[in-house]
């Protein structure tokens, strides 16, 4: 009997996840895994059968019943009794990090630097200096003034929380070499966080421990400079940026938590801004191509800057919520993600005064992208 048993539930076992793939009596909650899953392959004849076979494995694989369920289960012992990940470097107290950006993305950036540029006569570094210069000179000639940002990863601050398994790389690093050259170009106009975010940091952490991005308080000190430098370019005897930081505290749980994944990913407190200032009159624009949203003064005339067009990826998303715009007559948003440089520098206004550029430490394309201005 106990064998029949045995059997019985042995096969039931089996079963269970082609039932619940043909039939879905269990919701699950999807992954993150930033790919698209495997589509069911279409037979094509005889000829191509070979290829079908393997597209079908690839489906089964990313489709057979309790697959996140299980994958969950398997990544909660690894992280929970063991203390480790495929996808996450898990440091001390609590902190985070993407190994796609640590032993990946970082390490490519610093190779890409390094490297030759077309033709072997000049580095890539070079090259994005020179495009950077090209368009600084393009812009001031249509009465634009060229912002450029590069946003840190949050290892330049917290590096120490790193375990040992993390890649290393050599000092100075070839990102830090670019920026310091970005600085020295003539008339463009260098917003460099990470002094301001080490004046920061001494008091409160300026990165999430359990996401990839700073946190809003943060962002608000950045954005806070900024405004007021070009307040002092535009002749304001006093600081333009008005509003107070308030901050408050949230249980909130990042995306490097949800990307491992688990039943119970890690919390933190982390730190918002609470919204403590009065936007003055102002229309929102949604989705009028390359430009995500527009931001409109009701009264521009008003309003201590003039126009800005941003090009930045989701590190301005602090920046928005921070309050940045309600100090220009229009701010044009376009997500890096949807929208290339090219693209936004065709589509500018004629009453742009400030083009910002923010792109994240690891973005080799916009490098690249800012490089393709020198031609």
């Amino acid at each position: 009997m106990a064998r029949i048993i045995f059997l019985l539930g042995f096969i039931t076992v089996l079963w269970l996840p082609l039932v619940q793939m043909r039939y879905g009596f269990f919701n699950e909650t999807p992954l993150s895994e930033n790919r698209k899953l495997a589509p069911l392959p279409e037979l094509s004849g005889w000829r191509h059968l070979d290829r079908s076979a393997k597209d079908g494995i690839k489906w089964f694989d990313d489709h057979f019943g309790f697959r996140d369920t299980l994958i969950r289960a398997k990544t909660q012992i690894d992280y929970s009794v063991l203390g480790i990940s495929s996808r996450i470097h898990i440091g001390t107290d609590g902190w985070l990090f993407y190994r796609s950006v640590m032993d990946v993305e970082k390490p490519a950036t610093e190779l890409m630097l390094r490297g030759a540029g077309e033709g072997g006569s000049a580095n890539n570094s070079d090259a994005v200096i020179a495009g950077a210069r090209a368009l600084a000179a393009k812009l001031a000639a249509r009465g634009v003034q060229l912002i450029v940002m590069v946003a840190p990863m949050k290892d330049l601050y917290y590096g120490s929380h790193l375990p040992r398994t993390a890649r290393q790389l050599p000092q100075p690093q070839q990102i830090t070499l670019l920026q310091q050259r970005l600085q020295q170009i003539p008339g463009l106009m260098y917003l460099d966080s990470a002094p301001i975010l080490r004046q920061v940091a001494q008091s409160r952490t300026v990165f999430h421990r359990t996401d990839f991005h700073w946190n809003a308080p943060a962002a608000f000190a950045v954005s806070q400079a900024l405004v007021n430098r070009l307040g002092q370019r535009e002749g304001h005897a006093q600081p333009v940026w008005q509003h107070t930081l308030e901050i408050e505290r949230r249980t909130f749980s990042g995306g490097e938590a949800s990307f491992m994944p688990l039943f119970f990913p890690p919390t933190e407190q982390g730190l918002f801004v609470r919204k403590n200032w009065v936007e003055p009159a102002h229309h929102i624009v949604r989705k009028q191509a390359p430009f995500e949203w527009i931001y409109v003064s009701e009264q521009p005339q008003a309003a201590p800057l003039g126009t800005m067009v941003v090009l930045g990826d989701s590190f301005f998303d602090a920046m928005e919520e921070s309050g940045t715009q309600i100090y220009f007559s229009k701010l044009y948003r376009a997500r890096a993600s949807d929208a290339n440089l090219d693209a936004v520098l065709a589509a500018l206004p004629s009453d742009t005064r400030y083009f910002f550029l923010e792109f994240i430490e690891v973005s080799n394309a916009a490098m690249m992208n800012l490089a393709q201005q020198a031609k």
